[in-house]
């Protein structure tokens, strides 16, 4: 692959509001975990990669890189880089990690949350900083969209801290509670609410284990009755892996399947019968039960 390496910084990201009111704050980037370092050509994927960044550096607040250009796939960029066609880089797909609406994070102009820890999939080139059609995708650490900022930011940040909280009727407040008093009645308050959320995550990971578990015993018991092959088992698991009730109402209608051994108006002799694809290649009578049996070679083939 050609490649051609820019002498020319950008500024991939910064402190500033961007145009959907939201901003990412520089300090909680995991620049680590932007790994590979890509970019595509104005957020457009399915054209391939058109650049990896390099000298990533965190500098004043902003986070710079040049990019290498991948001149097989893009055979004109460089050049369109380097005569200022294309000037300016803009991150698409940016997991939050952890986000707030505190007030007290927010400055001038900023109508949406603060994105206190996050890290980007990827930062493509562009002609216009802060792209109009990717700058609003955030997503998750499990890369959901996060289409509506306001009811995520309760499973990604914690709770609002604020004095007014006291009006809520906080436990071991009185009327004349100092500001230290009402910040550890917060804190324990905070600390409740997030061993109820991790007493449902758990309970909710344990129910998606449970149904997993399910799928895969109810595909075994398929393909142990010959109902599907194993092709016919990854799909059904890839469609139903969170569904089993679903699954086990297919599978309870579909017929059994013969094998080819059972279709065979020639019976497949005793020293291939129930016998392993490893099991002949072992014995050098493969070759014998291709020539012979071509169809009951390939269904050993398929199940090996």
């Amino acid at each position: 692959m050609a490649y051609k390496k820019i002498d020319k910084e950008f500024c991939l990201s910064d402190d500033s509001v961007n145009c959907y009111g939201y901003r990412l704050l520089t300090s909680g980037l995991k620049l680590e975990r932007f790994n590979p370092p890509i970019g595509f050509l104005m957020h457009n994927r399915e054209a391939g990669v058109a650049v990896r960044w390099e000298d990533l550096v965190v500098r004043d607040g902003c986070l710079f890189g040049r990019p290498s250009v991948n001149e097989t796939a893009f055979p004109d960029l460089a050049k369109q880089i380097e005569e200022g066609f294309y000037a300016a880089a803009s991150v698409g797909h940016i997991v939050a990690l952890k986000m707030t609406d505190d007030d007290s994070q927010k400055i001038e102009g900023q109508t949406g949350p603060t994105v206190l820890e996050w890290f980007p999939r990827e930062i493509s080139i562009v002609d216009i900083p802060g792209n109009y059609n990717a700058i609003a995708q955030l997503y998750d650490e499990a890369d959901n969209l996060l289409h509506d900022l306001s009811d995520n930011l309760k499973s990604i940040t914690m709770p609002k801290a604020s004095i007014e909280l006291e009006a809520l009727g906080l436990p071991n407040l009185s009327a004349d509670a100092t500001v230290e008093q009402v910040q550890e009645a917060i804190r324990d308050l905070v600390a409740k609410a997030k061993r109820v959320d991790e007493a449902e995550k758990a309970l909710h990971e344990l129910q998606e284990q449970t149904n997993r578990d399910k799928v895969d015993t109810l595909l075994k018991a398929a393909l142990d009755a010959h109902k599907i092959n194993a092709a016919s088992a990854e799909k059904l698991k890839a469609d139903y892996g969170g569904e089993p009730e679903k699954l086990a109402a297919l599978l309870e209608d579909m017929p059994a399947q013969q094998t080819i051994a059972q279709r065979l108006n020639t019976d497949i002799p005793e020293e291939y019968r129930d016998k392993t694809w490893a099991e002949l290649y072992a014995t050098g009578k493969l070759k014998a039960l291709k020539k012979n049996f071509p169809e009951y070679y390939k269904e050993l083939c398929e199940k090996r």
